[in-house]
């Protein structure tokens, strides 16, 4: 215990002499000189060197390049809260006590530990299952023939069912709808006259619902925009349990089915998840 105490302190001296070299480093004076050219002042500081040792804990080196390693693998917001002086001098403490605690661990015999015997045994093992099913599976892979194949096989899963694109304005009442009508008869455009009357959100893009399937609609109004033909206004509203729909009918497609290139990616995932199974 007695040397791992003289690492602990020899660890901290010299994180407080780097911290002190920094500060020195930031408030020394400089000599007055004439003021820079604009391109002395667009230039970017050095990148520091990785190999640079910055704290020795037993025998091991703490690097430049480590400290980058672990903001490496952070999401982008964390790193960017790291990687300046504060955020890094934060991770080279972090990795001090993770080699002073690997120190501590060797003195202590903790390898000895029947517990930690154990726990490294089943770690081994997951390991060992781990590559050799990596082994195995390295090799896997998927034919175009195969993903031809079960494309003709499963077709009915690829179709795309008969859709229409309609607008409509939505009021609560008939009288609501005899002004509708009325600003209809005097020219008023389809979408404007949704902007002005309906009570549906979709007014704000002049009552277009975009694409949709029958079944997506209540029935009435399902029923009745997949009655009508491309360009047609519903001759009288539609009632449903949201109120009166005044219908236009602004295209329809087929129903299809989704091309085998469409579709690739997804199948070739799907056999190879079977295969690796």
């Amino acid at each position: 215990m007695n040397r791992f105490r003289k690492v602990c302190v020899s660890s901290l001296l010299l994180l407080v002499l780097l911290a002190s070299v920094a500060v020195a480093t930031e408030t020394k004076p400089e000599p007055a000189k004439a003021e820079p050219s604009p391109a002395a002042v667009e230039e970017k500081a050095p990148v520091a060197d990785p190999e640079t040792v910055l704290a020795t804990v037993g025998s091991a080196e703490i690097k430049q390049k480590d400290v980058t390693a672990i903001i490496g693998r952070l999401d982008p917001q964390r790193a960017a809260m790291y990687d300046n002086e504060m955020g890094r001098r934060a991770i080279l403490e972090e990795l001090v006590n993770m080699e002073l605690f690997s120190l501590l661990g060797a003195e202590l015999a903790v390898e000895k530990d029947p517990k930690f015997i154990e726990t490294m045994n089943e770690v081994r093992k997951d390991v060992t299952r781990q590559f050799a099913v990596e082994a195995i599976m390295k090799d896997v892979a998927v034919t175009d023939e195969e993903i031809a194949a079960y494309y003709e096989k499963n077709k009915e899963n690829f179709k795309v069912p008969e859709t229409v694109r309609a607008s409509h304005i939505l009021v609560a009442d008939e009288d609501e709808m005899k002004k509708v009508r009325a600003d209809l008869d005097a020219g008023m455009s389809f979408e404007d006259a949704a902007r002005k009357h309906s009570s549906c959100p979709s007014k704000e893009q002049g009552g277009d619902l975009g694409y949709f399937s029958k079944e997506q609609m209540v029935p009435e109004f399902g029923n009745a925009a997949y009655a009508m033909k491309v360009g047609d206004i519903s001759a009288e509203p539609v009632k449903t349990q949201f109120g009166l729909h005044l219908i236009k009918l602004v295209d329809k497609k087929e129903a299809s089915v989704r091309p085998l290139d469409e579709v690739r990616a997804q199948l070739t995932e799907s056999l190879l998840n079977e295969k690796k199974a």
